[in-house]
């Protein structure tokens, strides 16, 4: 009975470490997984949550500036007309859209210049600070203003248009450009501009640099500053509008993207929306070869259809989709029908040429990165090779029972062995039987080298 009891004891013990072993495998297992969905989560509800507009309230002779900065995307065409309606309730006497973008998407451009020509209010475009820009879609922008101004060191114009999924020299990509030349040409006239040189911004890619465009007429003014530009444009007589503007010393307020919209724009660049879609199918994967509690599948799940929005507006060829797909399959194949390398091979390559083939552009910022395409090819091979497999190697491996387990531990001679007795093992009381012949005194060190029901054999380390 006193045997009995003692043993009881440890067993508790070894239940209760046993217990917090497993709550610790839990937490482990969940924190990663568990990680990413969290960011996820707050991420989207402060996002939804946000408004739309940062712009302080303004009075009778206030400027409002709205920065374009970056891709014309539908998120930004957006901003930018929500913020313009926000300006014409806020009564401000001018709209100034400051510039620095290489270019976008032909429907947002032509979104913004459409909400630029039904507002009442004169609407400025001015590229700036030094080292902006106002590419392709931008120049549109520029010839669509009522006055325009450029600071030192800017440039405007290769304003050709990009035929998704159309071969240059086809009759379609000639319609399309005829479309984009008239089109400039008409705003340009409209307000004003070198008409000529807008037409060759799009038949022949030409750029000018701030100096150029104001000595051919292509912009109204050069501006080191924004108060600058105000002082310039006190007096000046909008051609379109006919409006007079008297904005020297009026007060500046500027407009600001809310969370949401920020959220929304990330996740429409070509790279975070190729990131968000490997990461999406890597964890799904895993979730299949080592299936959990189902963290890491919502999280790949949520990456997928964020990822999908942005796919569903970017300019996706579906071979290079395709053969993503068919990269991370190969990967999955080669777990399950060993060939010595082959497969993950040919599925690190069908990533990196799905990927460059992803978008059907050859718009450099419409493109994935050739460096974060490598490297990430790279880490999904590494993942395949090392973490999934051992996932996958761990699930189908015989789970092992406790008692076969304690073979090869060490422990003490509780008795005397001869041969039969008891050993202390790991905080347990086993019984033990000594080889035969052999002879086990009390207190000697043992090592347990098979078990046999709940009898233990050991000999002496």
């Amino acid at each position: 009975m006193a045997l009995r009891r003692a043993a009881r004891g440890p067993r508790r013990r070894r239940r209760a470490g046993g217990f917090r072993k497993r709550r610790r495998r839990l937490v482990s297992r969940l924190l990663a997984p568990g990680a990413v969905l969290g960011v996820f989560i707050v991420i989207l509800v402060a996002a939804s949550a946000m408004s739309g507009r940062a712009s302080p309230a303004a009075g009778p002779s206030q400027v409002r500036v709205i920065p374009i900065d970056g891709i014309i995307d539908p998120v930004m065409a957006d901003f930018v007309a929500g913020n313009i309606d926000q300006a014409q309730q806020d009564r401000v006497q001018a709209i100034i859209l400051r510039i620095d973008t290489p270019g976008g998407f032909d429907d947002a451009m032509r979104d913004i210049i459409k909400k630029m020509e039904s507002t009442p209010l004169p609407v400025i475009a001015y590229v700036a600070p030094s080292g902006s820009r106002a590419a392709s879609a931008g120049t549109y922008i520029m010839m669509a203003a009522d006055a325009n101004a450029m600071a030192p060191g800017t440039n405007l114009g290769a304003a050709t248009p990009v035929a998704t999924g159309a071969d240059p020299g086809t009759v379609e990509s000639r319609k399309i450009i005829n479309d984009a030349a008239a089109y400039i040409r008409s705003l340009a006239e409209a307000n004003g501009y070198n008409a000529d040189w807008a037409e060759l911004a799009v038949r022949q890619s030409v750029s000018l640099t701030a100096d150029d465009a104001l000595s051919q007429k292509v912009i109204d003014f050069k501006a080191d500053s924004l108060n600058t530009l105000l002082n310039q444009l006190n007096g000046f007589r909008t051609r379109a509008k006919g409006v007079t503007l008297k904005t020297a010393g009026a007060a500046i307020s500027e407009a600001g993207m809310s969370l949401r919209e920020r959220f929304l724009q990330l996740i429409l660049n070509p790279n975070v929306a190729y990131l968000l879609f490997i990461f999406g199918l890597l964890a799904i994967a895993y979730e299949f070869l080592h299936p959990g509690i189902g963290i890491g599948a919502l999280a790949g799940i949520i990456a997928l259809i964020v990822s999908f929005y942005a796919l569903h507006i970017l300019p996706v060829n579906y071979v290079g989709a395709a053969l993503i797909l068919l990269g991370v399959a190969l990967f999955v194949t080669e777990l399950y029908v060993p060939a010595h390398g082959a497969l993950t091979f040919g599925g690190a390559i069908s990533l990196i040429v799905g990927s460059l083939f992803l978008y059907s552009s050859s718009t450099p910022f419409l493109k994935v990165s050739l460096p974060l395409d490598i490297v990430l090819s790279a880490l999904a091979t590494a993942f395949f090779v090392f973490v999934a497999r051992a996932a996958f190697r761990a699930r189908r491996m015989p789970a092992a029972s406790p008692r076969s387990a304690l073979i090869g531990e060490t422990g003490v001679a509780r008795t005397g062995l001869a041969p039969l007795g008891q050993v202390f093992i790991n905080g347990e009381i086993w019984s033990a039987e000594a080889p035969k012949g052999e002879y086990i005194e009390k207190g000697e060190r043992v090592v347990v080298t098979r078990v046999s029901g709940m009898m233990l054999k050991v000999r002496k380390t």
